[in-house]
């Protein structure tokens, strides 16, 4: 936590929270943003992810979008229902990438945190049933 207004800011709020003004509420609700911005990793899947958004190609309440439908229907039953339940939390995690890239917040640690969780979680799966995602 370098920015130290925030930190002030942070302590007069625990000290006295009926003192807090509106302004210094909304400056404590911001996500702090990362200075050094997100991985090249990071990067690269968030634009991909956010393409296939805007493309129309993943729909943020069907987790199957989410899904390489070739390469799934090839997998045994037990593997397909792990993917299944993994689509959903994926997709939730899209959602939450999705708000926040809506309203500014694309260069915050939550972004870069969100982002690189999906990611990894992807990249895990596919190590052991192949290319199942579009992301």
């Amino acid at each position: 936590m370098g920015d130290t207004k925030n930190q002030d800011l942070l302590k007069n709020a625990i000290l006295s929270p009926k003192a807090i003004n509106p302004e210094d509420q909304k400056t404590l609700n911001e996500p702090l943003k990362t200075p050094s911005g997100a991985s090249d990793a990071n990067r690269a899947f968030f634009k991909d992810l956010l393409g296939k958004l805007e493309k129309g190609q993943i729909n943020l309440l069907s987790p199957s979008s989410l899904l390489n439908q070739s390469i799934y229907d090839k997998l045994p039953e037990n593997i397909q229902g792990k993917i299944d339940l993994d689509s959903v939390n994926l997709l939730s995690k899209c959602r939450e990438i999705k708000s926040l890239y809506d309203l500014g917040q694309t260069d915050s640690y939550q972004m870069d945190y969100m982002v690189e969780s999906v990611r990894l979680i992807k990249e895990r799966i596919e190590a052991e049933a192949g290319d199942v995602f579009i992301i």
